[in-house]
């Protein structure tokens, strides 16, 4: 009959060596993910303010821009609207 070999205190020292290389990787990926994850937060406010900016700037302008006339363009007696110019060529 086949028996279950003993384990030797080598093999789990090696063993133990691996995990603690692993996890010591898994840690510096943890940290450089966070690193990652701060910077694009610092990305994401800088373009917030940026974009609120616009707006702002967008309805300063807006508010400055007088409102368009309802009533219909005059005619002339040709029946071309006036105070529009229409071509600049004759």
């Amino acid at each position: 009959m086949f028996g279950l070999a003993p384990s030797s205190s080598g093999q789990s020292s090696v063993q133990l060596s691996l995990y603690k290389t692993r996890l010591q990787q898994a840690q510096r990926e943890a940290a450089q993910a966070q690193t990652k994850v701060h910077s694009l937060e610092g990305q994401t406010e800088t373009a917030r303010q940026a974009a609120a900016q616009a707006q702002n700037e967008a309805r300063s302008i807006a508010s400055q821009v007088p409102p368009r006339s309802s009533t219909a363009p005059t005619l002339n007696t040709q029946g071309e609207t006036t105070g529009r110019l229409l071509s600049v060529q004759a």
